[in-house]
């Protein structure tokens, strides 16, 4: 069973951020996901699909790599890395143009062979700083600086 979860979170990642297809969900996630993100804690599928939207909006040429992934009983993990190029708004923030990546880690909770709950911990700090909506103390808010 572990290598068909690590499959179906293959194909989650791939189609539904890399390319999308917003359908996935619906063959590998239960009805009531629940999705604990420190920027989009949601309930549902059609929630955890308006995030997926709203990242894809502001970030079309967005991807997600995996670079590691196990399993142990009912869970996948995986440490996987983001990147894209903010073209398109984002919670209310005009475009940047700025290229942005960075790293996370997400636990998948299984419920039979589908995805029940996902636990990520990823550095949307670090992508609002990449963006020039925060700074820290003694920075500059121009990129690169």
């Amino acid at each position: 069973m572990a290598e068909k979860h690590e499959q179906s979170v293959r194909k989650l990642i791939e189609e539904v951020w890399n390319k999308g297809n917003l359908k996935v969900y619906d063959e590998v996630c239960t009805a009531d996901l629940i999705v604990n993100d420190p920027m989009d804690p949601v309930r549902g599928l059609e929630a955890a699909k308006g995030v997926v939207k709203k990242y894809r909006t502001a970030f079309p040429d967005c991807r997600l790599d995996i670079d590691e992934i196990f399993s142990a009983g009912d869970k996948v993990v995986t440490r996987w890395r983001y990147s894209g190029t903010n073209n398109g708004p984002l919670e209310g923030m005009a475009p940047t143009g700025r290229r942005v990546n960075g790293t996370g880690l997400t636990i998948y909770h299984f419920m039979g062979d589908r995805i029940r709950e996902e636990f990520s911990n990823w550095d949307a700090l670090g992508l609002l700083q990449q963006l020039g909506v925060i700074t820290l103390p003694g920075k500059s808010a121009r990129a690169g600086a």
